[in-house]
């Protein structure tokens, strides 16, 4: 097998390997006025912060980039200031009526 060959061949395999771990992403994108929560990673590294929240949010979906990131806002319509990575974004189910809202 050329390297050529090998090349094609591991950059399939990634690809398909990648697919299936975001697959529920791929399948169901968040739509624009969804209501999302956002993954902390700064709390992986501090070990102060352990047992603090890993979720920030809700906040509601703008809209999504280019199928990656998105752009988020508060539920008081503040738009943050950085898309945020389709990776870290995880759909909000409220449990009753939300106050905040525009």
């Amino acid at each position: 097998m050329e390297a050529a060959e090998k090349l094609k061949k591991s950059r399939e395999d990634s690809r398909k390997y990648w697919d299936r771990r975001m697959a529920h992403q791929l399948r169901s994108p968040l739509n624009p006025g969804d209501l999302v929560l956002v993954y902390n990673k700064a709390i992986e590294t501090n070990w102060g912060l352990l047992f603090k929240n890993k979720l920030n949010g809700p906040y509601r979906v703008i809209r999504r980039i280019n199928d990656g990131p998105y752009e988020l806002e508060e539920l008081d319509g503040t738009e943050l200031a950085r898309t945020i990575s389709a990776s870290r974004v995880k759909r909000f189910y409220p449990r009753g009526k939300l106050i905040n809202t525009k």
